[in-house]
């Protein structure tokens, strides 16, 4: 038996590596990934469309020295199976590079520590003509003449990423700029959201001199956001940590909310689990099959935090945008679903309804549950007092069209509609409360009242008192309470 050295050839395996699945936006992330692990406090994204765009991501972080940016620059310079520091967003050594090269051709990369700058570069053009895993060196006079460079000057310590020769991209248009740009403009979004915890935190991310604020998928801040139950559990002695939220009703988030949390339309979409790795966000809007996707779970979202220590049992991919659910914690999470879906159940389900309403309170659409099980159906209330009192002048004839013309509706009624609408939000049935709208309001109740005998009276306001339609309005609420004490007056005088 012997072993013989079998290195791979270069040019095939850097191209086949930059096939791996990384969208722009997901490549810039973890470079960033890099700087944060660095200990930055800055980021700026310097990017310069065109027909040959440029891109440069610097930091102020701890910075390299020569030959720590030289290992840097290796494939797999670090052992995915290592212990690493806790705030350590890497994992197999191959993010700087294998992000870089996905997307360009030629990569270089400055860092300044002690005071000293270096600089090493990838060049996908130079490893093909020499077929070798070669990078090139840069002198100080070399340095001084990519662009920006001058930012360093601000700072004892960082690095600098620079990204060019963009052919991926470049093949796929005939409008190089406006495409760079719309690519820019995607992966802003896609950092706010990815790093929102880490710039809610202080982190300062510039693109071209224009700060990134941070989205909150969980609109931790609006006052309408239910916040439920933290729980957490170990395993192999790290910490796993579940926080469900409950995302207020559509109708009550500004446009500013609805941004964070990708519009309307991504409302349904993005339910389920959020996954932060040492708090960067790596995956999200899925349930790992604990729950399916359903619109009265669509305000359900779950903070999980895993430490990188977990690496391994929960499969996270060298891009850190897929995660598999381990077995052996499934029955952990499941009971954190149960409770957020449970109350965006509640929030669909109930909405309109006050919580301290009594159980003898009317609707004025009735739900009624079939037989065995096969869902149910929506019928008018025929004891709204209106109908109620049709009920009673008209004969039987007359009724007997009346009950068919709201058959005929009920049969109607605009499901697909409605249920589109409310999954979209768009639901706005406001009642009247200027003045004008409850004096016509009211208006109506008395000249049923004046219409009716006597000693049913009572009895009617009883109803107006019971629907829930009319206890939208505390005026005539308390107008009704005050007719009804003087009719019971009347009633006992007459006795």
């Amino acid at each position: 038996m012997f072993y013989k050295e079998c290195v791979p050839f270069a040019p095939t395996l850097i191209e086949s590596m930059r096939s791996m699945g990384y969208s722009f936006s997901s490549a810039i992330a973890d470079i960033i990934d890099n700087s944060v692990s660095a200990g930055a406090k800055n980021i700026k994204i310097m990017a310069t469309p065109g027909s040959e765009s440029e891109l440069i991501i610097f930091d102020d972080g701890c910075g390299m020295n020569e030959q720590e940016l030289y290992e840097a620059m290796r494939y797999g310079s670090t052992n995915p199976t290592e212990e690493r520091e806790a705030n350590d967003l890497g994992r197999f050594g191959l993010g700087l590079k294998s992000a870089s090269m996905s997307q360009c051709r030629n990569l270089i990369v400055v860092s300044k520590k002690d005071g000293e700058l270096h600089a090493f570069s990838w060049n996908l053009d130079y490893v093909i003509q020499s077929g070798s895993w070669s990078v090139r060196g840069f002198s100080t006079s070399e340095i001084q003449k990519l662009p920006y460079i001058n930012m360093f000057d601000k700072v004892k310590s960082g690095t600098y990423v620079y990204l060019s020769e963009f052919d991926r991209i470049k093949r796929t248009t005939n409008d190089m700029e406006t495409l760079f740009f719309k690519k820019i403009d995607e992966m802003k979004n896609h950092i706010s959201l990815v790093f929102h915890r880490f710039l809610e935190d202080g982190l300062q991310i510039t693109i071209n001199n224009v700060e990134v604020t941070p989205k909150d998928p969980f609109l931790k801040t609006h006052k309408a956001t239910q916040v439920k139950r933290e729980s957490s559990f170990r395993i192999d002695d790290a910490e796993i940590t579940l926080q469900p939220y409950v995302l207020p009703f559509a109708n009550k988030l500004s446009p500013e909310d609805l941004a964070k949390i990708g519009g309307k339309s991504k409302i349904k979409k993005n339910q389920g689990f959020y996954v932060y790795r040492n708090k960067r966000l790596i995956i999200w809007g899925t349930w790992f099959n604990l729950n399916r996707v359903h619109e009265l779970n669509k305000y359900a979202r779950i903070q999980v935090d895993i430490p990188n220590s977990l690496d391994d049992i929960w499969e996270i991919d060298i891009k850190k945008s897929r995660a598999t659910l381990p077995d052996s914690i499934k029955k952990n999470m499941f009971y954190a679903v149960v409770e957020s879906v449970r109350s965006s159940e509640n929030i669909i389900k109930y909405r309109g309804r006050k919580d301290n309403v009594s159980k003898d309170v009317e609707f004025t659409w009735n739900r009624i549950k079939l037989r065995n099980d096969e869902g149910y159906r929506y019928e008018i209330n025929r004891d709204i007092p209106e109908l109620a009192a049709l009920r009673e002048c008209l004969d039987d004839k007359t009724y007997g069209l009346l009950k068919n013309a709201i058959k005929t509706i009920e049969e109607n009624f605009p499901i697909e509609a409605v249920y589109s609408d409310v999954a979209q939000g768009n639901i706005n049935q406001q009642v009247g409360t200027t003045e004008l709208e409850i004096e016509e309001k009211w208006s109506d109740i008395l000249e049923l009242l004046e219409d009716i005998d006597d000693d049913k009276k009572i009895k009617y306001c009883d109803k107006y008192l019971k629907f829930n339609m009319y206890r939208k309005y505390p005026e005539i609420i308390s107008r009704l309470k005050e007719m009804k004490r003087k009719y019971e007056c009347d009633t006992k005088k007459i006795i």
